[in-house]
């Protein structure tokens, strides 16, 4: 961070104003704005020296003035920081000798600063610490928010924690806008900006970056100016590497030379170093533009050495290594293992990170395709360590997606070496490695939490302030349920609400790092059954900003009998063809059977039709846009008969997670069925439901929800189908289906002697996310006797037919829709308690709206309500991927239960009720979206008996209602509208 930090100030226009600057402070010496006069008239190189030589003198005969030594530190900082470091050192102790806390702030956080970029950490942290406990004793707002803004910037710096970090400038933010200081409003914007893009939010990172632009314009500081083009620049680079289109490389370049032109302008050494830097990277291979890029890396090198900032010469010497990695590899080598060297003396994590894959760009341009593919894996290491450094698992999903790529690239470049005619890896080799790197890749997150010890105590010096929090948070969150509630009094929960989330996110134990087992190609071939097929999609671009290969789309088939790959069209492609295909399914008309064939053939094809004969279940990964992919109605034909017709369908998050489930020891029959049913939230909720698309939209959509009646019909009929089955169903309807009731019911029951006690988990108590609690949640390879017991008398089926309301922005405020059940609940069960609940081995059906969607991170997977049941301890959950109607999901879960309770498994039962639907005439949109995620051939149900006539009448009953269902006979929208459901 090289920004000042200092007062906010107007501009001045002429330098000749720097004589009046003199004989003002010589008038009032006492006022710290005379000082800060120089400063504003400083900004160009000829203002500058002036000022500098102004200051100079007058520090001498005023050593009572820290603020002139504070001043003088500003105009040297602009262009030779480490010259500014005695100035503000000077600055800091004259500040700390007169208890001048604002000032020692000031000069303490630039000093800081300065110390940081030559690299010096612990001393630099020794001036962190100083300012943090002299802001936080001022008690003054302003230098409070400060503290936290260089507190999240070390953290930025480092690499570690992003999601506090981040946090941490929400609350700054809150402290400085619209009443602070333009200089502290600059500083603040300026590290949430580069962490909200280090965390891959780059719509927010944009607008934070428009924000400081308009503050740059409005103060006239050409330094901000300079800053805040290389920052759009630098974004629009990373866009750019995320998502390549044509014309991307270009446009960035016109930026990136503007960014030079400001920073050469505002005399900014600093930026003029990093701009040059990007320059070089995005020139081309011309002769003259070889030549243009080598004399920008030869002055950036010369920066970054008047400079002492090693952060610039190792990104200088890692660009000039990859673009001489293909004319003198040799030489190309050297200078990225320097760059690599420095970086790790430096210790900054991302740029140890950025030189890790510089080495790896320099190995696949320069080597043999082998022995690069080699050095290449090195850099998957050093992604994942910076992931190990973020504290929360959504902060490191969001850090990992900006990853993604490099996994794409090596897998697909390991694939495409390996089935070349002439394989330049052997074949097998090629398909272990490339499966290996896809599971490195997949829902990481997810399998942490589950093969941790997952029953994380609440921390004894966090639990009492995030149980008072979590009350807070239910009782803000009742009031934005009241239809009633004024404007301003909504706006005012509302930031409540997000101060809250943030603050309960901060108070979480941290995640356990468990060694999670990455399970191989050999070990997944032998666990699959005879009658199983893995298909694993890597779904990445063809060529990346610089139109180098970067990996392709691939399906890769895994069997007992082997593991063949197939290349599929590439990321954007499939993209669009999945927007279209939701659209065309919107329609319910059968206008999707073309498009639906068209994509069975370029994403299934050649991969079944290679599968062994006995294959009849598929279990999917599915990667990118595929994770909204309705695969049950794809089709070989377009009027032909949909893939759910010949085999059961079941989605995984990996691999890996799939084996940690089909490991499991299956529990002993019996257990309790829990059917909540058409949750009515009692005054107050209106009969239309509108999604909106704002930050409190989801409170919004719950205030407007109407009854489900077909859902309370939907209960009853699974209440009764389940009577005949190994487990005891308990159905909940209305008031009775509250949030209260399922916690209660989802606790572990009292332990036995010897094993620990456990108590109902409510908002105010539930623990974070990390899983169920000990007795509920087995390890790898089988249960104990506890277990079992807990199992059996647990519950082993949960079926919620309620609404349900998404957050796609932020995953935990998305919830299940029940009545409260208390004053203690607000009805909306939210993902943050869900993960506390003891579903150990159960199977989980959402019979509610967009169930299985949410915020998709590439890389980990879909953050939805579905995903939090897994962490619950559930095996499988049924849920949709759109909206559903309240008649057709009704008739759709009756048939699926009536199969489930004849022994079934999750995705046979499925696949049986959907051809029930499908030869009903229903459309794709009544029954495709919904899908079964995790161990799909889980039998969570067991026939107590033959059921003889019994089971022939509830065959009957289903054939009647689904006949009805299509018919129209008797059934409605659930909701007004037709975009609406559960």
């Amino acid at each position: 961070m090289t920004g000042v930090a200092g007062r906010g100030v107007a501009w001045a226009d002429a330098p000749s104003a720097l004589a009046e600057c003199e004989a003002r402070f010589l008038a009032h010496p006492e006022d710290s704005d005379s000082a800060m006069c120089f400063y504003r008239n400083a900004q160009g190189a000829e203002g500058r020296e002036e000022a500098r030589r102004r200051l100079t003198s007058l520090i001498p005969r005023h050593p009572e003035r820290p603020w002139l030594s504070l001043v003088l530190g500003h105009v040297e900082v602009l262009a030779t920081p480490k010259v500014a470091e005695s100035s503000y050192r000077r600055a800091a102790l004259g500040f700390r000798s007169q208890h001048d806390a604002e000032g020692e702030v000031l000069a303490g956080i630039n000093l800081r600063n300065v110390l940081s970029l030559q690299g010096r950490t612990e001393e630099a942290k020794e001036w962190e610490l100083r300012v943090s406990e002299v802001a936080n004793a001022s008690g003054v707002p302003q230098l409070r928010a400060r503290a936290l803004i260089l507190e999240a910037s070390a953290l930025s710096d480092a690499g570690r924690d992003l999601g506090h970090a981040w946090r941490l400038l929400k609350q700054a933010e809150a402290l400085t806008f619209p009443s602070g200081s333009d200089g502290l409003k600059k500083q603040c914007l300026t590290a949430l900006g580069r962490v909200s893009e280090r965390l891959g939010r780059l719509d927010e990172a944009s607008e934070v970056y428009l924000r400081l632009a308009e503050l740059a314009r409005a103060t006239r500081e050409p330094a901000t100016e300079a800053r805040v083009r290389f920052d759009l620049a630098n974004l629009a680079m990373y866009r750019g590497e995320t998502d390549p289109q044509p014309g991307v490389r270009a446009e960035v370049l016109g930026l990136a030379s503007e960014a030079l032109r400001a920073a050469e302008a505002a005399g900014s050494k600093v930026f003029e170093a990093q701009a040059l830097r990007l320059i070089a990277e995005l020139l081309g291979d011309t002769p003259d533009a070889k030549v243009e890029a080598e004399a920008c890396l030869q002055r950036c090198l010369a920066l970054a050495d008047e400079l002492s900032q090693p952060e610039r010469r190792i990104a200088c010497l890692w660009t000039r290594a990859e673009r001489m990695a293909r004319e003198n590899p040799v030489a190309a080598e050297r200078e990225a293992d320097e760059a690599l060297r420095q970086a790790l003396d430096h210790g900054r994590a991302f740029y140890v990170l950025s030189a890790w894959r510089a080495r790896a760009t320099v190995a696949l341009r320069g080597r043999p395709l082998p022995q690069a593919l080699d050095e290449a894996e090195h850099l998957l290491g050093a992604i994942e360590a910076l992931r190990e450094l973020q504290g929360d698992a959504f902060s490191q999903a969001e850090l990992f997606a900006r990853w993604v790529g490099d996994y794409h690239r090596l897998a697909g470049l390991m694939l495409e070496a390996g089935t070349a005619p002439t394989p330049r890896v052997p074949p097998r080799e090629a398909l272990s490695r490339a499966f290996q790197i896809s599971e490195r890749l997949r829902a990481r997150t997810l399998l942490d939490a589950l093969a941790s010890a997952r029953a994380l105590p609440e921390r004894q010096d966090t639990a009492p302030a995030r149980a008072a929090v979590m009350r807070r948070l239910v009782a803000v969150q009742r009031q934005l349920l009241e239809t009633s509630l004024s404007a301003e009094a909504r706006e005012a929960a509302r930031r409540e609400v997000s101060d809250l989330e943030r603050e309960e996110l901060d108070l979480r134990p941290r995640p356990r790092r468990a060694v999670s087992e990455i399970v191989s190609l050999d070990a997944t071939e032998h666990a699959l059954a005879e009658d199983e097929a893995l298909l694993v999609f890597l779904v990445g671009a063809e060529r990346d900003v610089f139109n180098e290969p970067a990996g392709g789309a691939w399906v890769m088939s895994v069997t007992r009998a082997g593991t063949r790959a197939y290349r599929l069209p590439e990321r954007s492609t499939l993209t669009s063809a999945a927007a279209l295909l939701s659209g065309l399914i919107e329609r319910r008309d059968g206008s999707e059977g073309g498009l639906a064939s068209a994509l069975y053939a370029q994403l299934l094809a050649p991969a079944l039709t290679d599968l062994p004969p006995g294959v009849r279940r598929l279990l999917l990964v599915p990667d990118g846009p595929l994770h909204d992919m309705p695969f049950a109605m794809l089709r070989e034909h377009p009027d032909g008969p949909p893939l759910v017709a010949r085999y059961e369908l079941a989605r995984v998050p990996s691999a890996s997670l799939w084996r940690y489930w089909r490991e499991r020891s299956m529990p002993t029959p019996g257990g309790q069925a829990l059917v909540l049913a058409d949750p009515e939230r009692g005054a107050g909720t209106m009969t239309a439901q509108r999604v909106t698309q704002t930050r409190e939209g989801v409170f919004d959509e719950v205030t407007k929800l109407g009854a489900l009646p077909q859902a309370r019909a939907e209960g009853h009929a699974v209440e009764e189908i389940l009577r005949d089955s190994s487990l005891t169903p308990r159905l909940l309807v209305g008031t009775e289906a509250s949030e209260r009731a399922l916690k209660e019911a989802a606790t572990v029951p009292p332990a036995r002697p010897g094993e620990g006690a456990a108590v109902p988990v409510s908002k105010a108590s539930a623990p974070s996310s990390g899983g169920p609690r000990p007795a509920t949640s087995p390890g790898h390879g089988g249960t104990d006797a506890s277990v079992q017991t807990a199992a059996s008398d647990g519950i082993r089926l949960l079926h919620v037919a309620a609404h349900a309301a998404v957050d796609p922005e932020d995953p935990e405020r998305s919830a299940l829709v029940l009545a409260p059940g208390g004053p203690d609940e607000d009805g909306m069960l939210q993902p943050r308690e869900i993960v506390s609940l003891g579903l150990s081995d159960a199977l989980v059906v959402l019979s509610s709206c967009r169930s299985a969607s949410g915020a998709a991170l590439p890389g980990e997977g879909v953050f939805s309500l579905a995903r939090a049941f897994f962490e619950a301890g559930a095996r499988a959950v049924v849920a949709s991927l759109w909206p559903l109607r309240d008649d057709e999901t009704a008739s759709l879960m009756r048939s699926f239960h009536a199969h489930l309770a004849s022994g079934q498994s999750a995705a046979a039962a499925l696949r049986a009720a959907q051809l029930d639907a499908q030869e009903a005439g229903l459309p794709a949109a009544a029954w495709a979206g919904v899908v079964v995620l995790g161990d799909g051939a889980w039998a969570a149900v067991t026939p107590r008996a033959a059921r003889g006539w019994a089971g022939l009448e509830w065959a009957w009953v289903v054939g009647v209602l689904v006949l009805a269902s299509a018919l129209g006979l008797g059934w409605r929208w659930r909701h007004v509208g037709r975009d609406e459901g559960r």
